[in-house]
Parts: C-alpha cells; structure tokens; sequence
C-alpha cells in the first residue's frame, strides 16, 4: 500500500490543476489505481490536507488594517523595500495591483537574513483541490468498509469548500459587492472532477463558486453526521465543518443559517466544548528570555483544527521590535486595560516573535476555533434582530458576554445587556465587528471581513529610512480593484480565459 500512496502522489503531481506549464492539464488515472479506501485516506491525508509544512496565505496579514510599517535606525529598512508591493497593495505609485506578487517575487533578497514567502495562493489551493477530487471521484472504485468511505468522502468535500471559500475570497469581489450583488460578478475556474480536461477555463461566477461551496459543505456534514466523525484537532470532522458552513452563510448574508450552522457545533455530542479562560494565566510583563505561555496548544480545548506551517501569520510584529511591521494603533487601543487579549495574543517573545498566539514547539500557524462560532452566531442573531425579531438581540449579546469574560478580567462588572447599545441593532452590528476583530486578529481573517464589509477605504503608512521627510500614505481606496488580488501571470499564460 506505502508504494501505491507514493505512486499516487507523484501521479497527483502530474494531475495538478497549477502546474507552471498547463493549467488544469492532467494524466490519465489508470497509471496508479488505490485499490482500497485506507489508500485513499492516505492520500487525502498528504495531497488533500493543509500540512504542518504547507504555507497557505502567509501574506494576508500585511494586507489589512491591523497592522502598520515603521522604521528606526536600528532595523533594517531594505525589509521595507522587498515587502512594500504586498503591503501597499502592488506599490509604491501603481493604481493597480496587477504586478504585485510578481514585484514581490522579482525584488532581490535585501539581506541574508530575509527570506522571501510563499505567495501563490492560487497553486497551493488548486493543487490541494486536486487531491481532494482524486478522492471523491475514485471513492466508490475502491474496496473497504462503507463508513470509512463516507468519512473520508465528507472529509475530501469539507476541504474542498475551504479551498474554494478561500480563493473566491482572493481572486473576485465579495458575494454581495454593491455594483454585482449575489454574487454576479466573476469568479475563478471551478474545477469538481480529476478528469482531463482542456486547458482553457473559464470563471464562474461569484455566485456558481459559493454555490458548489454550499453544496460541498452540506454534503460533507451530511456523511461525517452519518459515521459520527466529530473528527481531531488534525482531522476535520463534523465540528468543523459546521463551523465553516457557519463562516460561508454568513458571507452570503444568510443569517438563519449562519447560526443554525453555529449553533449545531454545540449539539453534537462526543466531548465537551468550551473557551479557553486567558483570564487566569499570569502573563509576564517582560516577554524577554521566559517561556511565554502561548495560548494555542495542543491542550486548549476550543482549538477544532490546526492546519499550515508554523509561519502562516509571522509577518507582522505584535508589539515593537526589530523587524518593520507590527500591530497599527488602532488595533492596540481597541482592548481595554484589563483585556488579557493584548497581553496574550500581542505581546512577543524574545523581541522576535511575531505571533505569541500558537506555542513554538506546535508546528502549525493556523487553526479554526469555537471563539468563531460565538462571534458567528452573535452577527447573525444581531442582523436577525435588525430584521425585525427582536428576540435575537439578547441572544446575540449573550454570545458576545461568553466569550469576553473568557479574554476579560474582572468582567462580571462590565457585562453588556441590551441597554449597552440602546436597544439598537445596528450598534450591536458594529460591536460585533469590534469583537471579531480584537479576538481573531493575525490570523487571516481581518482581510476578509473588511471586503465582506463594504471595502470602505483606509491607509497605510510607508517610511523610507530613519530620516524625516521622506513618509508618505498609500490608500486602498474604497471598492477598489486593488481589493482584488492580481492571479500571477503564470497562470494566465497556462489558462488564457484567466484574462
């Protein structure tokens, strides 16, 4: 079996929708053929999950509002140089980001300590895609028990939405962009099946995409419900995928089933499910030289799945340092004194760290967690409560108490009710945008809610050198192209209905 998975893999190579010379050119199956439903596992398990070694989004930090450059005499300014196309949006003076991973990956290596990082998103996602497809479309050629078949099936399609989910959030405007609502502006190429094909293809819409989302996502929890496959915190199981599914409705606007997704998480037995309490860890003051206690172990218990490699949210400094990007003010001055969030989520280790969120000995830089389905669920009860069912705007503010006096000493003082916000959905909305952002920031999400949003324009600061005079902003500008990311000219040059 060990050689049918190697042969497999290098077959999967072949077969990847993003090779550098032929976008969507695959070979044909039967030079490997895996016999059983554990081969397939096997192969999930390497071509369809996101590994440990795997470097996914790395770059979406520098994109948003969260976070700001700076320079002192003392670090080294020529990190500015090599990254400022990624974080000005492709440029110094471009008005477009069409060149902007290309600038990237063309600028020398300023010094011998900067490494550059991986920023073709768009390879990564498609070939693991791939994987997934092999599975889903050989599942029923190979021999072994049926549960095992559904769960690795549910598994290869709750992966498979994520890809998707991630890469229409990328490449094409938002579901409900004002100028092309539900979804009706262009997509990416939707790819469902390993079967040859040609090599041009074309977009589908927004729409089509989040569509075969949906339809992968509701399937998946579908089969792992039937096995009972709560899943690990390496494998997705039931739990996870109801939390995307939660994460994808509430993209499109479809409140109900956001928190019917949400609230689906907590019904599932196999465990029982709760908020790591940051409020009784004694952070030090002075990170330097102590084993800081991370908050994102192996041991905390609202962690559902850990995936990418252990410098997926590296990018940006939380406090200053060394380096030349950190956390913007704004974002600081968003937590209260007594919110353990700023000691324990931004606060840096040995001056280097640019994350104190995940422990260094873990290997994985990502994770999804239950701290999204309060804030899920509370969006989606608020905007139902602005609907008209006014019975939800408790219930949306109770999720938010849950989960803040889990990040906030001494909060039984401070806890909200609906007099908080004068009764007033929209102030809760907002509230709990706030919430999200301070509680799931750096960890590639900001990006993706600021264009679900509204894309409404905001600014970042670039420094030349230590010297005064030479600053100046950049603005993103609001519903911009350049909240779009450029799809790299390779992959135009393989698929010609990219253009």
């Amino acid at each position: 079996m060990k050689n049918i998975i190697q042969k497999s893999i290098i077959l999967l190579a072949t077969i990847s929708l993003c090779s550098c010379s032929d976008f969507l050119k695959e070979s044909s199956q039967d030079e490997v053929i895996p016999s059983t439903i554990e081969d397939l596992d096997q192969l999930l398990a390497y071509e369809g999950y996101p590994r440990r070694d795997l470097s996914l989004m790395p770059y979406l930090d520098l994109l948003d509002d969260d976070v700001t450059q700076y320079i002192t005499s003392s670090n080294a300014n020529p990190i500015v140089t090599k990254y400022s196309p990624l974080y000005l949006w492709g440029g110094r003076s471009a008005e477009s980001n069409e060149k902007m991973f290309e600038d990237f990956n063309n600028l020398p290596n300023p010094t011998s300590g900067i490494t550059s990082i991986e920023v073709d998103s768009y390879a990564t996602f498609y070939k693991m895609i791939a994987g997934c497809n092999v599975v889903i479309d050989m599942i029923n050629e190979v021999d072994g028990e049926e549960n095992m078949k559904k769960r690795v099936e549910g598994e290869a399609l709750v992966l498979r939405s994520f890809y998707y989910f991630n890469l229409i959030n990328l490449y094409a405007y938002p579901y409900n962009t004002p100028n092309a609502p539900q979804g009706q502006s262009a997509g990416i190429p939707l790819k469902l099946s390993s079967a040859i094909n040609q090599n041009s293809v074309s977009r589908s819409t927004v729409a089509e995409v989040y569509n075969s989302i949906i339809n992968d996502i509701e399937k998946g929890i579908n089969l792992l419900t039937e096995v009972s496959s709560v899943g690990t915190k390496f494998r997705v199981g039931t739990r996870t995928a109801h939390l995307l599914a939660s994460r994808y409705y509430l993209f499109m606007e479809n409140w109900e089933k956001a928190a019917e997704h949400a609230n689906a998480i907590f019904s599932i037995p196999g465990g029982n499910l709760y908020l790591f309490d940051i409020t009784t860890v004694t952070y030090p003051a002075n990170t330097d030289g102590l084993d800081f206690p991370h908050p994102f172990t192996l041991d905390n218990p609202e962690i559902l799945f850990f995936y990418a490699e252990d410098s997926e949210h590296c990018m940006v400094q939380s406090i200053y340092s060394s380096d030349c990007f950190m956390a913007s003010d704004e974002l600081l001055n968003s937590y209260a004194n007594d919110d353990q969030r700023l000691k324990s989520y931004l606060s840096p280790r040995n001056g280097r760290e640019k994350s104190s969120k995940f422990a260094t000995d873990l290997e994985f830089g990502a994770c999804l967690r239950l701290s999204e389905a309060y804030l899920n669920r509370a969006e989606a009860y608020a905007h139902m409560a602005k609907e008209g069912q006014s019975e939800y705007l408790d219930k949306a503010i109770s999720d938010l108490n849950t989960l803040r006096e889990k990040r906030i000493k001494n909060y039984s003082s401070q806890t909200w009710t609906s007099s908080t916000f004068n009764h007033n959905a929209d102030k809760l909305i907002e509230e709990c945008k706030a919430e999200r952002r301070r509680e799931l920031c750096f960890e590639g999400n900001r990006w993706f809610d600021l264009r679900r949003y509204g894309m409404q324009s905001f600014s970042h600061d670039i420094d030349e050198s230590p010297n005064t005079g030479d600053e100046y902003t950049v603005e993103i500008g609001t519903a911009t192209p350049k909240w779009v990311l450029p799809i790299m000219q390779v992959h135009k040059e393989s698929n010609p209905a990219l253009n």
